[in-house]
């Protein structure tokens, strides 16, 4: 009984080691996408003054 606990126990752990890999992983190209669409937010204000003042 004792052994088969450690079993599930170390089980768990690898999971969680793995989900805390892949939620850091999804931070850090959350983090990506959110500064390139900083950028291209930027960007398209930039071309509505544009477009504004040619108009």
């Amino acid at each position: 009984m004792n052994s088969r606990c450690l079993l599930v126990n170390s089980h768990c752990l690898l999971v969680n080691s793995h989900f805390t890999r892949e939620s850091a992983f999804f931070t850090r190209e959350f983090a990506l996408f959110t500064r390139e669409f900083a950028l291209f937010t930027r960007e398209f204000a930039l071309f509505t003054r544009e477009f504004a003042f040619y108009s």
